[in-house]
């Protein structure tokens, strides 16, 4: 299992200072594996009790054993990066930017989630795992500009509560990578039969997510690493296409005041 997939799993244990905490690490995986829990506690300007808590949610005994998770991870990504790195060109990520630009200019149905949007009495988005959820947040973040504000749902408990309150006045985006729904189908399906606009954002191609959905948003991604079931520029073009709809929406906005 990796760091990302921990997370994603005790998502749910997590505050903010423990996201901010794993966002450090990430950040300074090299160094991170090679502190003690004093250590990184100073350099994460957190204290000590906050990291050994933060283990222990994960699953783990302790510090000690959170860290040799942690400098396996490491030796794996690095060996994935050497596998890999002929699949991350420059060349490729351009490609994947032009591609989903062009899905983005090229789909007649953008209008109808601009309309979505206008008329929602309220708005949900739910992401499938913790960096699609950064992304969610970001384009959050930027609607608020508009008078916009979207309820980001965290874990999939709060999505099956809200499956029971959500009405046809409202609308619900989901953001995944792969578009599988697995443990997700029949909580969106119970949405979908309430009539709830619902709108996909996916990786381009057949998934079971854009098939439920009444409208869908595409990005591409060309490579998916089989270590990780992750490609590193897909949040590049995630965060490019919920960019293209946040600005796409405020010239309809304009033009429509």
């Amino acid at each position: 299992m990796t760091l990302e997939q921990l997370i994603n799993e005790h998502h749910g244990l997590l505050n903010e200072n423990d996201e901010y905490v794993l966002g450090f690490i990430t950040r300074n995986m090299e160094k991170s594996i090679k502190q003690t829990v004093s250590e990184l506690a100073r350099q994460a300007n957190v204290s000590d009790s906050t990291i050994i808590r933060l283990t222990k949610k994960l699953g783990f005994k302790g510090y000690g054993e959170f860290r040799y998770f942690l400098k396996e991870e490491y030796v794996r990504n690095q060996k994935t990066r050497v596998d890999m790195s002929d699949l991350f060109q420059p060349t490729i990520l351009l490609e994947d930017v032009q591609v989903t630009i062009k899905l983005f200019e090229d789909d007649k149905s953008v209008e109808d989630i601009y309309e979505a949007i206008r008329r929602s009495k309220r708005i949900f988005a739910y992401a499938t795992g913790h960096g699609q959820r950064m992304m969610l947040n970001e384009f959050a973040r930027c609607m608020w500009n508009l008078g916009i504000y979207i309820i980001i749902v965290p874990e999939k408990n709060e999505l099956k509560l809200i499956s029971n309150d959500i009405t046809d006045e409202d609308l619900l985006f989901v953001v995944s990578l792969s578009g599988r729904l697995n443990t997700l189908e029949e909580i969106v399906r119970k949405i979908q039969l309430k009539g709830t606009q619902l709108i996909s954002v996916t990786r381009f191609g057949q998934n079971k997510l854009a098939s439920l959905a009444d409208t869908s948003l595409y990005y591409q991604v060309t490579n998916i690493n089989n270590v990780n079931g992750l490609n590193n520029s897909s949040f590049c073009t995630l965060n490019l296409a919920l960019s293209l709809l946040y600005e796409g929406y405020l010239n309809y906005q304009k033009m429509n005041s």
